[in-house]
């Protein structure tokens, strides 16, 4: 064999390598995944018992992923189990270097877990707002159309001072290149973690989401854009996972006035897809004074014309008219209708639904930073 030919074998072993530990990693993280889908703030010892056989089969997989080890530790502690063990996992955890340990993530403690009634004021404004519409070549998902722009709009009208009164410098856009897992990932920390119990809180996101199964009605995951859908594993190993979605803002977000908003069903695209199910609701709905927002209910999709999807230009178009003075029960109403009546026009069928925490009072995006809960000031 020639030097030439020996060296492409070896490439080609080690691009082989480095693919199985792409899918074993992967297949570690989905399995976590699957614990995480099952540890609250209300677990059963027999969840966390299951949570823990998950995390199990995901160290079976990956030996060195520290979350694995940390959210093992968490469980252990949670039903008083060998604290020797508990501190083997902890220890393994920093070792490996484990984000979760790192951002003190626990899904058994709710950042918000009751409304204080004494927050009549609205302190600071928060906002991530992510749209992404062209994804990384040859492995990435397929493009859309409107995605990057329904975001950069509502961003802009967030910060807009006569409409949503956000200061631009606490409105964050990830769109595309930008809109990586780590980077959304990092700055939906940033904003749960620097809002304060006053404060208005809100994330908006528009891209594919996809189930883990095809079987299962259920959004496990958001395609960001270094997603790899070349394999379910590659997917499971760099999509942004909604329950971590869910866990940083249900643990860590301490702002009373939270609003999430998802347009992640787009039509136009060639493979299935699902909107959030009923268990994608109750995480990130957990605790108080949550909103979650979507576009169209379970086995609908998106549509778009004039530039926007109808969800998002209906969701401006009356912020806009009411210069952000409007509770959100009512804007949500108006919205819901018009997006029916629209997509009923074009023989389709596309009807935004919203959840909301048990305790959750209302909230006015519009409302100004000092000022009443419900007020606003005209800038």
């Amino acid at each position: 064999m020639t030097r030439r030919g020996f060296m492409a074998l070896a490439a080609a072993a080690t691009c082989s390598q480095a693919q199985n530990a792409g899918d074993r990693m992967g297949a570690a993280r989905d399995l976590l995944y699957q614990a995480l889908e099952l540890l609250s703030a209300h677990a059963t010892p027999a969840q966390v018992n299951r949570a823990i056989g998950f995390i199990r089969l995901a160290l079976d997989q990956y030996p060195s992923f520290g979350d694995a080890r940390y959210y093992r530790y968490l469980c252990r502690k949670r039903l008083n189990l060998d604290a020797a063990q508990q501190k083997q996992d902890l220890d393994a955890a920093e070792r490996y270097q484990s984000e979760a340990l790192r951002d003190k993530r626990d899904p058994f403690t709710l950042a918000v877990p009751k409304i204080y009634d004494d927050l009549t004021q609205v302190g600071q404004k928060w906002a991530l707002v992510v749209g992404i519409g062209r994804f990384q070549p040859d492995v990435g998902a397929e493009p859309l159309t409107f995605a990057a722009a329904d975001a950069s709009a509502f961003a802009a009208l967030l910060s807009d001072p006569k409409v949503g009164r956000f200061p631009a410098n606490q409105v964050f856009l990830l769109t595309n290149e930008q809109a990586t897992t780590p980077a959304i990932k990092a700055k939906l920390n940033t904003v749960a973690t620097r809002a304060k119990p006053e404060d208005i809180v809100t994330v908006f996101m528009s891209t594919h989401g996809s189930s883990r199964s095809d079987d299962l009605r259920q959004v496990s995951y958001l395609y960001t854009y270094d997603t790899d859908i070349t394999s379910r594993d590659r997917i499971f190993g760099t999509a942004l996972p909604m329950v971590e979605v869910s866990g940083i803002i249900s643990t860590r977000c301490m702002a009373q006035r939270t609003v999430v908003i998802f347009d992640t069903c787009h039509s136009g695209a060639s493979f299935a897809e699902q909107t959030l199910s009923t268990d994608d609701f109750d995480r990130l709905r957990e605790g108080a004074g949550r909103y979650v927002l979507s576009s169209c209910e379970a086995n609908q999709r998106s549509y778009e014309d004039a530039g926007h999807g109808y969800f998002t230009a209906s969701l401006m178009a009356h912020l806009r008219e009411r210069q952000g003075c409007i509770r959100l029960n009512d804007l949500f109403a108006k919205v819901q209708q018009e997006v029916s009546e629209k997509a009923k026009q074009q023989n389709k069928e596309q009807r935004p639904v919203m959840a909301k925490s048990d305790r959750a009072s209302e909230i006015v995006l519009g409302a100004a930073s000092g000022g009443g809960s419900e007020g606003c000031v005209s800038g």
